[in-house]
């Protein structure tokens, strides 16, 4: 269950979603490029922590000597995954609390509010 990426984190899945798939290698040297210097030990380090939360894959090259990483979500799906687990532990412990803080957040916004509602009417109709 992903419920967070940390800002490096989040910089190194930007370059993975531009350029579609790279070695640790591309993505220390676009880090360089957009001015975030690390180590590149560092940067492997945080590949891996990726690969391990299964947002990235990797695989080698032909040679099988560089290992090549590719996103395994989009930006879109990251998104609503860790929005998914965050929103899904705050209803489990303070299910009132939530809803009632979700709800008056929403009490000033006509246009999401009417959003809601068709989804609901939607989910209902479908299940």
């Amino acid at each position: 269950m992903i419920k967070n990426i940390g800002p490096l984190e989040d910089k190194i899945l930007e370059i993975l979603w531009d350029k579609k798939q790279a070695t640790a290698r591309d993505i220390s040297n676009s880090l360089e490029e957009i001015g975030e210097r690390r180590a590149y030990s560092t940067v492997r380090t945080i590949i891996k922590r990726l690969v391990d939360k299964k947002i990235i894959a990797e695989r080698t090259d032909n040679d099988e000597r560089t290992f090549i990483y590719i996103p395994l979500l989009s930006k879109e799906e990251l998104e609503k995954t860790i929005v998914g687990s965050i929103l899904g532990e705050l209803l489990t412990r303070f299910n009132q609390s939530t809803i009632s803080y979700l709800a008056e957040g929403l009490s000033d916004n006509e246009k999401e509010i009417k959003k809601i509602k068709k989804k609901l009417n939607e989910m209902k109709r479908n299940g």
